[in-house]
């Protein structure tokens, strides 16, 4: 991968809509091999969802990186 001068990007959450789609690249773990496996350059995906007027990342995962298994929503903030 090239290297990139912009590390980090900082999204309004005001343009964030409930169906929108987020791909992740994760370069530790199983990260790497998700991405060669499928030949993705993401290796996992969330989606925001606005619940009474707040916005979440909600995603399925196994625990591996986070302390909750299955599905779960996390403020955006």
């Amino acid at each position: 991968m090239e290297e990139r001068e912009i590390r980090k990007v900082e999204i309004d959450p005001d343009t964030v809509n409930s169906g929108d789609y987020f791909a992740v690249l994760r370069l530790s773990g199983l990260g790497p091999f998700i991405m060669y496996g499928t030949g993705s350059h993401s290796s996992h995906t969330v989606m925001a969802l606005r619940i009474d007027g707040e916005l979440y990342i909600c995603e399925s995962q196994d625990a591996g990186e986070w302390p909750q298994h299955g599905i779960q929503r996390t403020p955006f903030a």
